[in-house]
């Protein structure tokens, strides 16, 4: 449970202004918190837009991220590589997604 909804919110339109976050280059780690995050505001306020922006995510880390063999852990040139926490925390993201969308988890 979201216990500070204002301050978290607040957090969350700072880092768009400044472009760290979810609007930067994209990384596994963080993006898959970022679905997490998604999806406990879903679950607090049962606003739409939050699965809804989950699942723009996903489609968004698939696009860039996403290869044949796996997933890069990030976009920059120096984030060619795999970790396996990195892709663990994924799938846990994606697992999270799969409890409200069943799809996800296929």
């Amino acid at each position: 449970m979201l216990h500070d909804m204002d301050y978290v919110l607040t957090k969350l339109d700072w880092m768009r202004s400044e472009r760290i976050w979810p609007n930067g280059l994209r990384y596994l780690w963080t993006d898959a918190f970022g679905v997490v995050l998604y999806l406990s505001l879903y679950r607090q306020t049962g606003e739409e837009r939050w699965l809804d922006a989950a699942e723009k995510l996903v489609g968004e880390v698939d696009r860039v991220l996403g290869r044949p063999r796996g997933y890069r852990i990030g976009e920059a040139s120096d984030r060619e590589g795999q970790y396996f926490h990195y892709l663990a925390m994924w799938l846990f993201a994606l697992a999270r997604l799969g409890d409200v969308k069943p799809e996800y988890r296929a």
